[in-house]
């Protein structure tokens, strides 16, 4: 990590190789002969996108269980995640490209043609696969999944496409507006971009030591672009995380100590599902910017009770593991309520150690009041997921500027709601995983405007506590009431956070 100390303009660590903590881990197996078993993989790739193109689904519940079926792993397994992901992040700039070559529009295209001229692409231009092999393989898996016919449209936009230099792709780009320059280079809607741009802006603003200018956007959507890291989180009281170190490292894998969580590590790669510790729910996968939220829920200071907790929203339930697994250590009970069955059964799975959470399935907006109240409460809303682009990069096309409102209604009836559950001199802690400032700085103002019985709280104090100082000297950068992250600063998921507190009566 960089810090420029006298303009406080910050700079994410790309690998966690500055902070690792022992080279064990052999990652790479050098064998120049492999070839992926391209007829397998490219179709069980082609399947999985065809899913998200055609049924809203996502790539990362349907691609590991389809991986473990066709007994994909290693370096066919690594192909077929770069494929699927890549495939998906730079989607916006390959349809642009697509429409620059082909004889006939995108939007007339057959889907699962364009999908394999999107793979292809994607091989061509960013995974070092030699032309003839990205052509051809493209041209037979057209055969194979859509018609003869389509074949030589395939060969023909991918043959164009290999004949032209980097230097004439980024000429075509100049001479696109800027704000059209960004949304295809980087594909990402253009109101996803303006969001971004003012929530830089905003937080700037409140009072946060981090860049808000063109550049710090570029990079933003450039981090959106970049596989993440896996983040780990170890629960404390339940696994050490030395423990699970070097359980990854006897997995074959390079870690290291997360820069943002005390309970966290960064890893290379591998499937987490293979350590005992994750299959028996003592660890778990989490980005290290929702563990920094849970611990912020958890060790932020609170006189009084502090035996009865809860978590809003709990779904999927990461935050609500690691939240448990704090308070257990503390005699502290959970309760974690999910609206849909399904992501409750998620949650049931991720607290299945933990003897102190219970999981409930009820209306958050409704949430039944109890008597004497609750002493803390998370609220981590349901949001647009602007904040998690990287990991879910078909979000980015699915998300629309319209549903805005309507999220936001929904958010501020939880806050509210929440804020009448905590008890007088409890806290709230409202959290989205989006930087939007609609759903986070904007939102906030507009509740507590109409509630003044609960405050903001600052921050610093308990941030400094939770986050290395080594790491992260000059704290992390954010405004003294706001957590703000993002990817391409703090190398997690752009999650938002505010502490609330509610007043004790008579006050």
């Amino acid at each position: 990590m960089q810090v420029e100390r006298g303009q406080k303009k910050y700079s994410a660590p790309k690998s966690p190789r500055p902070y690792r903590r022992r080279g064990r881990g052999n990652t790479r197996e050098e064998n120049q002969q492999w070839r992926p078993q391209t007829d397998k993989v490219r179709t069980l790739v082609f399947q999985v996108l065809l899913a998200v193109e055609t049924k809203d689904a996502y790539a990362n519940l349907l691609l590991p269980p389809r991986l473990t079926r066709a007994h994909l792993s290693g370096r066919d397994a690594a192909f077929a995640t770069e494929l699927t992901y890549g495939t998906l992040r730079a989607q916006g700039y390959y349809d642009w490209l697509i429409d620059q070559f082909s004889s006939r529009p995108v939007s007339s295209l057959e889907k699962a043609v364009l999908i394999i001229l999107r793979m292809g692409l994607h091989q061509l231009l960013n995974m070092r696969i030699p032309t003839h092999a990205a052509v051809s393989e493209s041209v037979n898996l057209t055969k194979q999944e859509a018609n003869e016919g389509a074949a030589g449209l395939v060969n023909g936009v991918l043959r164009q496409v290999a004949r032209l230099g980097e230097g004439e792709l980024e000429s075509r780009l100049k001479r696109l507006s800027p704000q059209r320059r960004l949304a295809i280079k980087y594909s990402h809607p253009a109101w996803i971009i303006a969001a971004y741009r003012a929530a830089l802006s905003e937080q700037e603003k409140l009072g946060a030591q981090i860049p808000s200018d063109d550049d710090s956007l570029a990079a933003l959507l450039a981090e959106n672009n970049r596989a993440p890291y896996i983040n780990l989180v170890a629960r404390p009281g339940l696994v050490d995380r030395e423990e699970l170190a070097d359980a990854v490292e006897e997995n074959g894998q390079d870690v290291a100590y997360s820069t943002l969580s005390p309970w966290g590590l960064i890893v290379s790669g591998g499937d987490p599902a293979t350590l005992e510790a994750v299959a028996s729910g003592r660890a778990g996968v989490e980005d290290q910017g929702s563990q920094l939220v849970a611990g912020l829920a958890t060790q932020y200071p609170l006189e009084g009770r502090d035996k009865i907790w809860l978590d809003l929203c709990a779904g999927p339930g990461g935050k609500a593991a690691l939240m448990g697994a704090l308070g257990r250590q503390r005699g502290a009970q959970l309760i974690a309520n999910e609206i849909s069955p399904h992501r409750a059964k998620l949650v049931e799975d991720s607290v299945k150690a933990l003897e102190n959470v219970r999981v409930v399935q009820k209306d958050g907006t409704e949430f039944p009041l109890r008597e004497g109240g609750y002493d803390r409460v998370l609220v981590d809303a349901p949001c647009t997921g602007l904040g998690a682009l990287r990991r879910h990069p078909e979000s980015r096309y699915r998300s629309r500027n319209e549903t805005i409102p309507d999220i936001t209604g929904l958010q501020a009836k939880l806050l509210n709601r929440a804020i009448e559950l905590c008890r007088p001199g409890g806290l709230v802690i409202y959290a989205t995983c989006s930087p939007h400032p609609a759903e986070t700085t904007f939102l906030v103002q507009r509740v507590l405007q109409e509630r003044p019985d609960a405050h903001l709280a600052d921050l610093s104090g308990t941030l400094r506590q939770l986050v290395d100082g080594e790491t992260w000297p000059e704290g992390l950068g954010c405004a003294p009431k706001y957590l703000q992250l993002w990817p391409h600063i703090h190398a997690s998921d752009a999650m938002f956070a505010v502490v609330i507190t509610k007043e004790q009566k008579g006050n």
